[in-house]
Order: structure tokens, then sequence, then C-alpha cells
């Protein structure tokens, strides 16, 4: 066997060792003097690193003809890990600890934080769904990366969040999921999601460019770049439905 044929593997491993480091720092394991902003942020870097893991692993697997069925299995293990529980104790840590991060805090031995694992079974759905379906350019629900990087991103967005409004999120994303909607995706390489991309760069651009202007911390481009991503498949699905 080619060992350029395990680095596949080894990426799509390597996105899976990224979560759980990343659950590693949120659970404050290490060191529990360390302070949680810098925790979330090193649990946010580990999980965007995931994500490029991710991406790259089914492109050189194709690259080097060295696809599998295992290595289609080894992407959903690690996707779940990464995008899914990852994510999921993040939000559960952000509302134990709600008098930092939300708008409103929550009684001791409240069970609303038990919400977060919501989007775990969603995920697992999405993924066996995935691996059991007809292989399609675009996504059939929403992606689950797209879901980890916005959970992960939310801590750094600089507006208040209720509790409400955190599960109903957490609820509507699990739902995205295993929903029957097309997505986009962002491979470059298909001519009929150009129009699509050149709208998403334009919006990508006038965001960021707004976020450097205000002076807003750049870590909560990536929580809205998701929420542009998803809005922009819908409205776009919406008026093209109309306009057949």
């Amino acid at each position: 066997m080619k060992l350029i044929s395990l680095l596949p593997n080894l990426l799509t491993i390597s996105n899976g060792i990224c979560g759980v480091l990343s659950i590693v720092f949120i659970t404050d394991y290490l060191d529990h003097s360390f302070p949680k902003e810098v925790s979330y942020f090193i649990a946010f870097l580990l999980i965007f690193i995931a994500c490029i893991f991710d991406f790259f692993d089914g492109f050189v697997a194709r690259l080097t003809k060295s696809t599998s069925k295992i290595g289609l299995q080894l992407d959903s293990f690690s996707d779940l890990i990464s995008f899914s529980i990852a994510p999921s104790f993040l939000m559960f840590d952000v509302m134990q600890n709600s008098e930092r991060f939300m708008s409103s805090t929550l009684e001791e031995g409240s069970l609303i934080p038990y919400f977060s694992f919501l989007l775990i079974p969603f995920a697992m759905y999405r993924l066996a769904r995935f691996n059991s379906g007809i292989s399609m350019i675009n996504f059939q629900g929403l992606p689950t990366p797209a879901v980890g990087l916005f959970f992960m991103s939310l801590p750094f967005l600089q507006i208040d969040i209720s509790h409400t409004i955190l599960i109903i999120l957490i609820i509507i994303f699990s739902f995205l999921m295993v929903s029957s909607i097309e997505f986009y995706s962002i491979k470059i390489n298909v001519k009929d999601n150009v129009r699509f991309l050149l709208i998403l760069l334009m919006l990508y651009v006038i965001v960021f460019l707004g976020l450097i202007i205000i002076e807003e911390d750049l870590l909560s481009f990536f929580s809205i770049s998701i929420l542009i991503y998803v809005t922009l498949n819908l409205v776009l699905k919406i008026f093209t439905r109309k306009k057949l």
C-alpha cells in the first residue's frame, strides 16, 4: 500500500482529533484556572482547523484515487465529533455559565442546558443519510461543518443572547440538518454554483469590512457568515421556485 493513499484518512482522523481536543478545552480538563474566553477561543480554533481537514480529505482522496468505504465512515465519525458533539458541549458550557455569557441566568440544577445535546441525534441521522444516500453535487440538508462552525463561534458574537433564542437556534439548525432542502456546495469547480458563490463572496466582503469599520470582534464573522450562507440558500430557493 502506497503511503500517499493513507493521507486522506490521516486528514480525516486529524479532523476527529481536533474535535476531541476542542472538548478538552471546553470542559477545562487541562487547567481549571484557564480563562473561559481563552478556552473557548482555542476550542473554536481547533474546530476551524477540523473544517480545513474536512475540506481537503475528500479532495486529496480523489486526487490520489484512494477513496474508500472506510474513508467515508471515518469522515462521518470525525464530523460527528468535531461538528456536533464539540459544539453541543460548548453550548452546554455556555448556558451553565450563563451569568458570564448569556443575557439572563438560570436557576441551579436547571435542565435547560441539556437542550444543547439535541444537535447530536440530528447530526447522526444526517450523516447516516449521507453515507447511505446517492452522491450529490450539492448538500441535502445543512452540512454539519456549517453547524459546528456556527455554534463554536457564537460566543464571540457581541450581542446578548437569551436561553430562549439559543434553544430556538439549536432547534432550527437541527431540523435544517435533516431537511430535504438542497444547500449549495462551496466547491468552485461546480459551474451551476457560480452565481451563488459570487453573491456569497460579495456579502462576506461587505460584512468583513463592516466589522472592521465598527471595530467589532472579527471572530463574530464566522457565525454571521454561516447565517448568511443559510439565508442566501433559502432566499435563492424561494426565488427560483417562484420563477419556475
